[in-house]
Parts: C-alpha cells; structure tokens; sequence
C-alpha cells in the first residue's frame, strides 16, 4: 500500500493508530437505539409500578385519579405518574399547589423521608452526601428524586462530612471537648441562659410514642416540645428549632442533656455550635444530672398521661397541649416560690425592662 499510493510506512501507522478506535456508524446507532429501549423500558417499567399502587383505572373520574396520584407524589416523577393515568401535568401540579397548604399526608411523606435521611446521613457518620443518600433510600424501598433528597437535607442543615472537611474538622474536634458544663447548678439568674432538655415516651392504642421536651432552668417553663411515632434525631433536632424560634436568645445558651444517641449525633451538636450554643451532657448513668427534666416528665404522666383517656392520637395532643398551656400559666412551681413559669418570667421582664 505504501508503494501503491507512495505514503511513507511512518504516515499509514499513524493514521491506523488514530482512527483505530472510531467505532462504525453503525455500531454508533445500535448503541443509541440500545439506549433509546433501554430508557422506554425503565420508564414502562415504573408506570406498570404506578398502576399497581393505585386504587383506579384510566376511566376513573378526575378528581379520584388526582386523589390517587396525591398519595404517590414525591415518590415517582410527574410525568410518570400523569401518564400512568393519563392526566395533564399542569391539572396535576395545579391540584398539589391548591392541597399543599392542607395535605397532611404530603406533610407526612416529606417527615418520614426526612427521617430516613437522618437515619441514613447518621449511619454514614456525616460522609454521605445527596447521592448516596438516595441510593440507599431507593435500597431501601423509597421512591424519590436527588432534588428532593437535597431539599430536605437543606432543611435539615446537613451536608456532606466530605464536602466541607476542613470546617468541619474544626467541628468534630469541638464535638470531642463536650463535657458537663452545667453540674447541676439548677438555679440560674435569667431566661435564655440555661436549657435543659429530654425525652420521654408513652404509649396510645398498642403504639409507643415520643415525645421530647424543652425547658429554660430560670422559670422551669416548657418553650418548645414535639411529638413523633420515632425516636430521632429529626425530633431533637425540630424540638430545638422551634426553641429558638420562640425565644430567639441574643445572650450565651448552655444547652444541657442526657448522652443519648440523637443528642450526641453529629449533626445536632453541629448545629449547636453554628448557634454557638454550649453543649452539656449529664454524666452516663446519672440521671440526677438533668434531674429538672426527670421531674418535669414525672409530674407530667401523673397529672395528664396517667390518668386521661385518649380517643385518638389527635385528642392526645390536643390534651398534651392544654397541659402544657397550663403547667406554664397556671402550675405553680416551687422552685419560683410558687409561682408558675409564665409569672416568674413576667416578674423577672418587670425589674429588667430593658433587657
């Protein structure tokens, strides 16, 4: 060939070299119409699992098939779950705009999710970032988008352990250095100086609940409390955020709480430090440490769990709510000479108007 054309044997060699690895065009267009069935697939695949889950057919009337699609909405794209029923996505997205506000269901969806997440981002120690977070999710039998997952964490305040290490090596060696700061000094000289907090659990119609609580040392009175179906970090971590949105204190928090795992987990006690909040811990195995809290839980069970009986987990927290509302208001405390938390604070703003 060399002779053939007169090119140099060093030229052949090289353009061989160069254009060896060029597939046939039409290895290309098998490869693309592989893809093209591949995808088809995938997405027949997840209709016919929206068609299982679902409680009606195509004919069925609008409104029940908007109802159905509700029900599986965050855990399949919309445009599968339109053209599994054949409804028009802007009818769709216009039917969860209008029930958002509402739905507690969805509000529900977006809670366990949240959950999972931290239980996923917790077992990972922190290194799990949104993708691997939704691997695991869809191991585990969840059906959602990475842009949901990364919604939520923003939520939550997590990230990926890996994606920031050098701050958040400065965090985890503050992590380390925690220790009892409060030493059961229970009376303390102002609001939003001390919180203490814990968690107690009760049981309604053959299920246990959860129900974490927080109260400022200066008056015992309770600023925030959540209830949940499961013991998480999800549940501290609303309890404390619902804290701060009612007192928004300006001055130094101690924080102070038992060693268990949700009080302890990483992104917790990340948050703290981000509020530059002083963590406290009660010694393993002392209760007496946080025994403001023991207390507050005792009196708690006995006048309003123990001897009230409950039609339904909502006529529960509607009654926990009228006892928190009066343990405040009304309960008189003997740590504030007998008046109740709402009085003491009221008396404290008194002699301190400009505080």
């Amino acid at each position: 060939m060399t002779k053939k054309y007169n090119v140099p044997r060093s030229t052949l060699y090289s353009w061989i070299d160069r254009y060896r690895d060029i597939p046939d065009a039409n290895d290309i267009t098998v490869k693309k119409t592989l893809d093209n069935y591949k995808r088809k697939y995938e997405k027949e695949k997840q209709i016919l699992e929206v068609l299982k889950l679902v409680e009606c057919t195509r004919k069925a009337p609008l409104k029940t098939k908007l109802y159905e699609l509700e029900k599986l909405y965050g855990q399949f794209s919309v445009r599968i779950l339109c053209e599994a029923l054949d409804v028009d996505r802007g009818t769709f997205y216009n039917h969860i705009k209008r029930n958002k506000k509402t739905d507690t269901s969805y509000a529900k969806r977006r809670e366990e999710l949240s959950v999972a997440i931290q239980e996923i981002y917790e077992e990972s120690h922190g290194l799990f970032g949104s993708d691997k977070i939704l691997s695991v999710l869809n191991e585990k039998g969840y059906h959602t988008s990475k842009k949901t997952v990364r919604e939520l964490m923003n939520e939550m305040g997590i990230h990926s352990f890996r994606s920031r290490a050098k701050k958040d090596y400065k965090i985890w060696k503050k992590l380390h250095e925690t220790k009892n700061v409060l030493q059961r000094e229970f009376t303390v000289d102002k609001p939003n100086s001390v919180w203490v907090s814990d968690c107690t659990q009760f049981s309604l119609f053959k299920k246990t609940y959860h129900l974490c609580a927080i109260l400022d040392l200066f008056s015992r009175k309770i600023i925030a409390y959540k209830i949940s179906a499961r013991l998480s970090t999800q549940l501290i971590t609303s309890t404390f955020k619902m804290a701060l949105e009612i007192r928004k204190p300006e001055g130094h928090l101690v924080f102070h709480s038992d060693r268990g795992c949700q009080y302890t987990s990483y992104s917790f006690r990340k948050l703290l430090i981000e509020k530059n909040v002083t963590q406290s811990f009660s010694k393993p195995g002392t209760p007496y440490d946080n025994g403001v809290m023991e207390s507050f839980f005792s009196s708690f069970k006995q006048e309003e769990i123990y001897r009230t009986s409950y039609r339904s987990l909502e006529d529960c927290k509607t009654h926990i709510a009228d006892y928190m509302q009066f343990y405040n208001e009304k309960r008189p405390h003997r740590a504030n000479n007998y008046k109740s938390p709402n009085q003491t604070e009221e008396a404290y703003y008194k002699k301190n108007p400009t505080v």
